[in-house]
């Protein structure tokens, strides 16, 4: 398949293709693994969520690659927290969620 390239089938000009087809996959394999991945991302907005002042309504800069949903989520977790309606594991806790509302 690779002889189409190359004229009158020269080994030499095969290699060549078969050079640069290597060079333009280790590129391609490097661009697109050198950035954050989803997970990582979503951990860096979480962390800037956390540590931006309550008031503060704006969608953080390290929020910008997840989706709306998972941005959405992640406000909504923070804000369970802060509330103090999440247990020792980190999981929401509808009792203390309860024993807030009584308390007002």
């Amino acid at each position: 398949m690779l002889t189409a390239f190359a004229t009158e089938g020269t080994p030499m000009n095969n290699r060549r293709v078969l050079g640069a087809l290597a060079l333009l996959l280790a590129a391609g394999t490097t661009a697109c693994s050198s950035g954050p991945t989803y997970d990582d991302s979503a951990k860096e907005c979480r962390d800037a969520l956390v540590s931006r002042p309550a008031e503060d309504t704006g969608k953080p800069k390290e929020c910008e690659p997840l989706g709306e949903e998972d941005y959405t989520a992640l406000v909504a977790a923070v804000a369970v927290e802060r509330l103090g309606w999440t247990d020792e594991n980190g999981e929401f806790d509808e009792n203390r969620m309860r024993e807030d509302g009584l308390d007002d």
